[in-house]
């Protein structure tokens, strides 16, 4: 198993994860090689003159070394403006898709609004049936018509209730990213 590095305080290595660089990247920017950078992270070199010169325009935008850690959630980002092109075609593709998936909904839930009014009307249907009288011809008809309607009145299979579901869900996340993308930011500072 792996050893894990355990987090260095110096000077080099606070400034090296401010700026989100890597050993090899802090490496290029000092000019110097990055075993000299792993070496002086972990106390086995001093920092040299003219590393810490090199250093010297980074450390005022350091925070201090003893100021309390900010919560990630709490630090807001500089972002560019988005290119409104990008999130205007976004939002269109979410609206064509928004789209396709309310039809299938809509065609899931006209099945079952027509199997419950099948349902309903089951029992008198059945009993018409068996009040018939049959046909010398077709003795069998009142028999195969309270199955024919007994067929009809079937309540929608699970699998087409749980793709219901499943859509609904879809969807409300299609809306919220629509929302979303309506409501961009124009630019920094929002």
């Amino acid at each position: 198993m792996p050893r894990r590095a355990t987090p260095s305080t110096n000077l080099l290595s606070r400034v090296r994860v401010w700026f989100g660089l890597q050993q090899n990247e802090m490496a290029l920017y000092l000019g110097v090689s990055p075993e000299l950078v792993g070496a002086i992270e972990a106390g086995r070199r001093n920092l040299t003159s003219d590393v810490l010169m090199a250093l010297r325009p980074l450390l005022p935008h350091l925070p201090p070394a003893d100021a309390p850690a900010t919560p990630a959630a709490e630090v807001q980002p500089a972002l560019p403006a988005p290119e409104a092109a990008e999130l205007d075609f976004r939002r269109r593709v979410c609206a064509q898709q928004a789209a396709k998936l309310g039809r299938e909904l809509a065609a899931i839930e006209a099945r079952a609004r027509v199997a419950t009014r099948w349902a309903q009307a089951l029992p008198a249907l059945l009993q018409a049936a068996a009040e018939t009288i049959p046909a010398p011809d077709n003795p069998g008809r009142p028999a195969w018509l309270a199955d024919w309607l007994t067929r009809q009145a079937r309540p929608l299979p699970p699998e087409a209730a749980t793709r219901a579901h499943l859509l609904r869900a879809r969807l409300a996340g299609l809306a919220a990213e629509t929302a979303a993308l309506v409501a961009a930011p124009e630019g920094p500072g929002r």
